[in-house]
């Protein structure tokens, strides 16, 4: 099992970086790893999204969204997975400024098969700021 926390300022407005964590779809564009996400049903503050992605090798998950965007946050819980035992987390997005952000990313992630706690550990940390490098960048283009 890992657990990490998170906390960067962006400079991009808080419903655009927002606008960007919720566009599931665009993903594939810009996370590393994520070959493919299908949104299954979207409802106001709500959706269910199945991702493919290459983590220590190829994973397909399930996870149901909670959005709420009047509070800048994002959480999401696993509903199935072919090699993930637990992946919750949640995206908190503040103000800080006139065209900046602070973001707090929280993810707890488990597999199904023994990985030792400091390669998961290292792996999940490692990707957090590059993976919100990309969501900056993405925000910024739309």
């Amino acid at each position: 099992m890992a657990q990490t926390e998170y906390k960067a300022v962006v400079s991009v407005p808080k419903e655009k970086f927002f606008q960007a964590l919720t566009r599931y779809e665009d993903y594939p564009k810009f996370v590393d790893g994520c070959k493919e996400v299908k949104v299954e049903r979207k409802g106001p503050g709500e959706s269910r999204a199945t991702y493919k992605m290459n983590i220590v090798r190829e994973v397909s998950y399930v996870l149901d969204h909670t959005e709420k965007a009047d509070q800048g946050l994002l959480e999401w819980k696993l509903v199935s997975s072919d090699l993930l035992k637990k992946n919750s987390g949640s995206w908190t997005v503040k103000d800080a400024g006139p065209g900046k952000a602070e973001v707090q990313y929280q993810v707890d992630i488990e597999f199904n098969i023994p990985v030792p706690s400091f390669v998961l550990s290292s792996l999940v940390k490692s990707s957090i700021p590059t993976m919100i490098k990309g969501f900056e960048k993405q925000a910024k283009a739309l």
